[in-house]
């Protein structure tokens, strides 16, 4: 009797200890995969969606790039706490504008990228101008008497046939340095990939490793 209820005992504190490593397990990928400032997925994490199979690789499948337009300057005049709370709130715009099986990552600064499958660049184009209406609709507040209605430049790209995903986010990069140079809250469709063009540059996951060059900036 006291063997077979001594074993019992054992065996549900191995399945205990079990659970436990799993959940920790699942906790440390989660958070080397995603941000700990909005949640969303970070540059590493947004590479490994690059990485993984896609159901319909034939598909349509848009990406763009985001930089905040000014968000240097709330964070020089209120500081980064403010800056903190304006990027918690812009990524939830994003989320919100979004659906559930969209891929959504911050970058670093004030820099975003997301990825739409089954979406042509027209329709890219068209969420992220109704995120743009929502965002001058209501404003962010983050402090008493302070307030501020948020714009954003993008850079939109659909994956040619044959493409990768991370070319594509290359040129969305791209587009999204021509949104900038032409002003604030500007959306920029990118050129078709220029692989097969003579001194074309294969910039590869460029977007991904290379896009903190504006992190934090105007």
């Amino acid at each position: 009797m006291l063997p077979a209820l001594f074993r019992r005992r054992r065996r549900a504190k191995l399945t205990n200890r079990i659970v436990e490593l799993q959940m920790a397990l699942a906790e440390a990928q989660r958070a080397l995969h995603h941000d700990d400032l909005t949640a969303l997925l970070n540059r590493r994490g947004l590479r490994r969606a690059c990485d993984l199979p896609r159901d319909c690789p034939s598909s349509a499948l848009s990406c763009a790039m985001i930089d905040l337009d000014d968000f240097k300057g709330i964070n020089d005049t209120h500081g980064h706490a403010a800056g903190d709370a304006v990027l918690r709130y812009f990524a939830a715009a994003l989320r919100q504008g979004l659906r559930p099986v969209d891929t959504v990552a911050r970058l670093g600064g004030d820099e975003f990228a997301v990825m739409l499958a089954g979406a042509a660049d027209v329709d890219m184009e068209h969420i992220l101008l109704r995120i743009q209406h929502t965002l001058r609709s209501s404003a962010c507040t983050t402090m008493p008497a302070q307030a501020w209605s948020l714009k954003f430049s993008a850079g939109i790209a659909e994956r040619t046939p044959g493409e990768s995903l991370a070319r594509a986010l290359a040129r969305a990069d791209e587009a999204l340095l021509e949104a900038k140079r032409r002003g604030k809250g500007c959306i920029v469709r990118a050129s078709t990939s220029r692989a097969d063009q003579p001194g074309a540059v294969d910039s590869g996951s460029g977007s991904i490793e290379n896009s903190s060059r504006r992190a934090g900036g105007s």
